[in-house]
């Protein structure tokens, strides 16, 4: 009997293209829609940017007028004195020649106390001003300064009293935005009145208000003071002893 065969078997088909890159066709097309939607992503955060610049001219044009955020530092009671150092200098010698010598030369410092008890007292009203479609808020404060100082003590500053300047004592303040003061600003020292000058000599600040007390007697008592504010200002109001 012959013997029987199987007939070979067919070929198998091959998957096309798109079925056997599916998913890297995938992430192409995911690919391609996000970049497409960055598109007006941008167009939009442009545009923000350019309103958010706009808004911030438009209150820095509001402040610069009416008065920045407002810092106020103080008051400090400040008395010069005298002090000697040892410094190396060239001086002529009898032979008409430069040498190098050590001398000893007088300088003048600050020495800065603080009160001894100090209270803020402020009724601050705050408005609205506008530049186009932008609003700034803005406040007016009304402020009072006032407390206690105790007779200096220069013991710890190690600074002897005949080298201790009364006559050149002075009483201070720092204020960051002198423009928004709206009065002059008057110290009450003991009940003296005395004006206080533009200018701050606390050490790292320009911009303040200084007042002379331009006594020859030393400070032996207990000075009540009182230093009235009224100025203007944005964003903020800050004290500082």
């Amino acid at each position: 009997m012959p013997e029987v065969q199987a007939p070979p078997p067919l070929p198998k088909s091959q998957p096309s293209f798109g079925r056997r890159n599916s998913t890297i066709i995938k992430l192409l097309g995911v690919g391609a829609l996000v970049l497409v939607l960055l598109i007006p992503l941008t167009m939009i955060t442009g545009v923000l940017r350019e309103r958010l610049q706009r808004r911030n001219e438009a209150v820095a044009d509001i402040t610069s007028s009416w008065g920045r955020e407002q810092n106020v530092i103080g008051p400090l009671l400040g008395i010069p004195y005298q002090y000697k150092f040892k410094a190396v200098k060239e001086v002529p010698a009898a032979d008409g020649k430069m040498e190098r010598r050590e001398v000893e030369e007088t300088a003048t410092g600050n020495a800065y106390f603080l009160p001894e008890t100090l209270n803020v007292s402020a009724d601050v009203q705050t408005q609205k001003l506008h530049r186009g479609i932008y609003d700034a808020v803005v406040y007016r404060a009304q402020t009072i300064l006032s407390g206690k100082f105790v007779p200096p003590d220069f013991g710890p500053l190690k600074i002897d009293l005949k080298d201790v300047q009364w006559k050149d004592a002075f009483v201070t303040i720092a204020i960051n935005d002198l423009r928004g003061t709206r009065e002059a600003i008057v110290l009450d020292w003991g009940g003296a009145k005395h004006p206080m000058l533009p200018g701050s000599q606390l050490p790292g600040y320009t911009t303040g208000a200084t007042a002379s007390l331009g006594g020859d007697q030393p400070i032996a008592a207990d000075i009540q003071f009182s230093i009235p504010l009224d100025f203007n200002g944005s964003e903020g109001i800050f004290f500082a002893p």
